[in-house]
């Protein structure tokens, strides 16, 4: 992409992610880098302009260097009074806050095209501004929302570009190309043609081994890597006994017979087991199965010495939030070099990429699903019997969710078995069984999410599905946390 682009700083919070997808979906390419990155890389890789976006809250300070390097800035939300602060105003407190009022913009590059907005504010700030900042916008109370130094190019706005707001695309766009000189030439179909010529480039004549799981980052990179080098890819796939409920079988029959991706079969089920034997840390799950994979991994690598490339399907969501499982594996790993096809799609841009390799749909839509399995949903410890349990109750959660309706407007539904027993009837007789949870999540970003709404029939016609055919769960419950300090998985 040479240096047309937008460099996205994150300060903290979701939204650097998200503004970074906007420009995106307007085709203007994006970095994220986080506020903890050194001067110097933004200096070599030299964006045409910088988006500094987040820090509610923080008690770190505004990266001032960033407003030397010479480059349009703007800065978002309480990115925005911090760039002030660095610049030397004082806040004079806050003059607004949860309100929706009427934007008046002033003539600028920023707002070409636009005149007036309504919109909902979080907070806006009165500042005394510092020597060379104007306010480039007043709302109907005459507060001033947004500001800027125009000979330096440096532009605030208290507020961000909200889902489904066209004035903020504008305002994007505005910054993107009139004022960075960047060109919209971001697509995924140029991703597959630059991706695939740096992949031949990078292999040559050599081979290359994948661990795929059955998910679609891990398919759409197969896809891609077939694409590039042919059948010089093989794909292996480890059947590590914590699949759900019939996954094995159809991840090698999409592959093989749907794909036309042979596979390498191994059957560790037994093997991962053993290892997971007395472990009910979370953290020494994780451990554990990724341990496992890459002994796995190794002896196959032994088995194929030809294939001197590893090829992983890391996207860019993984790496975003502090290195990935996936990123630390392939490091790990010994056994030649490493590949990551698709490290830099965000996962709408890698379902996007799977529908323009010809992936079937049922593929393209899979629900993400952790890379330790039904390991970290069984809490405690895993045993085969417990996740029998597990597998079944999940099972009939995603058909009465998909019989319902409700699957295409969620990003997760799944279900955990916990680790402590409850008093219940069974067969006339009192009996003590296990507690299954419930965790359904609708428009998942990185860091946060909102809760699935499911209908009490259906939550009422799960449950009682369960408790009646699962013999050993006898009480269900309905995770409903949401926010930015609970993750999706509960380990």
């Amino acid at each position: 992409m040479d240096n047309d682009f937008i460099l996205v700083l994150d300060l903290g919070g979701p939204e650097a992610i998200e503004m970074a997808r906007k420009l995106r979906n307007q085709r203007y390419y994006t970095e994220i880098m986080s506020r903890t990155a050194n001067l110097e890389l933004f200096r070599r890789k030299s964006p045409r302009g910088i988006l500094v976006v987040g820090g509610e809250g923080t008690e770190h300070p505004f990266p001032g260097g960033v407003l030397e390097l010479g480059v349009p800035v703007l800065a978002l939300g309480s990115a925005a009074r911090m760039m002030l602060e660095a610049c030397g105003a004082q806040s004079e407190g806050v003059l607004l806050k949860d309100q929706a009022t009427q934007i008046t913009f002033q003539s600028c590059l920023l707002f070409d095209t636009l005149t007036e907005s309504d919109r909902y504010l979080a907070r806006v700030d009165g500042f005394a501004l510092p020597a060379g900042f104007e306010s480039i916008a007043t709302t109907l109370e005459g507060f001033s929302p947004a500001f800027a130094n125009l000979e330096r190019n440096l532009y605030g706005l208290q507020f961000y570009a909200e889902s489904n707001d066209p004035d903020g695309g504008v305002i994007l766009s505005n910054f993107a190309e009139k004022i960075c000189g960047c060109t919209p030439i971001w697509t995924l179909q140029g991703y597959i043609e630059e991706e695939t010529r740096f992949i031949r480039e990078r292999i040559g004549d050599g081979r290359a081994l994948m661990a795929i799981s059955g998910g679609v980052d891990s398919a759409t990179c197969a896809m891609l890597m077939r694409k590039a080098i042919g059948s010089r890819l093989e794909c292996v796939f480890i059947d590590n006994g914590l699949l759900r409920e019939g996954e094995a079988e159809l991840v090698l029959n999409t592959y093989e017979y749907d794909l036309g991706l042979p596979l390498i079969h191994i059957d560790a089920r037994e093997r991962f087991l053993k290892r997971l034997k007395g472990v009910t840390d979370p953290v020494e799950k994780h451990r554990v199965v990724y341990d496992e994979y890459m002994n796995i991994m190794r002896q196959v690598s032994a088995q194929h010495p030809e294939a001197a490339f590893f090829v992983q399907g890391t996207i860019y969501s993984d790496l975003l939030v502090g290195g990935s499982s996936d990123e630390v594996y392939a490091r790990r790993f010994d056994a030649g070099k490493s590949l990551e096809p698709i490290r830099m799609l965000f996962k709408d841009e890698v379902r996007r990429l799977a529908e323009a390799l010809g992936l079937p749909p049922a593929l393209v839509n899979r629900q993400p699903f952790p890379a330790p399995g039904l390991a970290i949903r069984c809490l405690g410890e895993v045993t085969e019997e417990r996740l029998k349990l597990l597998r079944l109750a999940d099972a009939i959660l995603r058909e009465e969710v998909q019989a319902a309706g409700q699957d295409k407007r969620l990003a997760q539904y799944f279900a955990l078995l916990g680790n402590a027993r409850t008093l219940g009837r069974r067969d006339s007789a009192y009996v003590y069984e296990y507690v299954c949870m419930i965790r359904a999540v609708s428009e998942q970003g990185i860091t946060a999410y909102s809760v699935g709404r499911l209908p009490y029939d259906l939550l009422d016609r799960v449950a009682g599905r369960i408790v009646a055919e699962v013999p050993g769960i006898n009480r269900v419950t309905y995770d409903v946390t949401a926010g930015y300090n609970t993750a999706v998985e509960w380990e």
